[in-house]
């Protein structure tokens, strides 16, 4: 194996690592009860406000998403 392969060999493993690690770490758990809290929280949230209404309106006209 060339240096060229040993680099192309290199650069998939530490790709691979980050992905990993990266899934890994963008995943929360929480206990029982904590979700339970969680879910309470989100199911009392309040009404949008005309503001966060013409956000939305605008981010769906200039964001695409792919």
């Amino acid at each position: 194996m060339d240096a060229a392969d040993k680099h192309l060999v290199a650069v998939a493993a530490a790709k691979e690592k980050a992905l990993t690690m990266l899934d890994s770490e963008s995943r929360v758990t929480l206990s029982q009860r904590d979700f339970a809290a969680f879910s309470k929280a989100l199911g009392g949230a309040s009404k949008p406000n005309p503001a966060l209404k013409g956000a939305l309106v605008a981010a769906k006209k200039s964001v695409r998403r792919v």
